[in-house]
């Protein structure tokens, strides 16, 4: 706990507003997808975002996005890639970045695990492809994204 603290301590203030910008809205997604009702927050995944490029953001993507994975893994709930990719979006949105959410399958000892990413421009942005590789994207259509978007939760 004590290293994360001074990690947090060593970094720029621009870094730690980023920081506790993301760390909230986890906190917020985790409740919505934990307590509401599917229905109540698909809405908000499958919207288009409010995209402003008059704001601009004082990092560069790939710091945005090292920034709030580190405020994912030193998080009081469990953030998902769901979780993750949802926040990541609609930040970077609010700062003219037109990122595209991704889902995949995988089968794992004959279970079906599901995963998601974003990429921007074409370039995967908050995942390793060596991770992604190993899942088969799908085109969602309505039914499907329920099972998809629940086996996440």
């Amino acid at each position: 706990m004590l290293k994360s603290f001074s990690k947090y301590r060593a970094l720029a203030p621009d870094q730690r507003r980023w920081f506790r910008r993301c760390w909230w809205q986890f906190a917020l997604w985790h409740i919505r997808i934990q307590y509401f009702p599917y229905h109540w927050w698909k809405a908000r995944i499958f919207s288009e975002f409010n995209i402003e490029s008059g704001h601009s953001l004082p990092l560069s993507l790939s710091e945005a996005i090292r920034l709030s994975e580190m405020a994912a893994r030193h998080h009081i709930f469990p953030i998902n890639c769901l979780r993750r990719c949802v926040v990541q979006q609609q930040l970077l949105a609010q700062y003219g970045y037109d990122l595209a959410l991704h889902f995949g399958v995988a089968k794992q000892d004959a279970r079906l695990k599901a995963h998601c990413w974003l990429t921007h421009k074409g370039q995967l942005i908050n995942d390793g492809p060596e991770v992604v590789n190993t899942y088969t994207e799908l085109k969602l259509a309505g039914e499907q994204s329920q099972h998809i978007l629940a086996s996440l939760r």
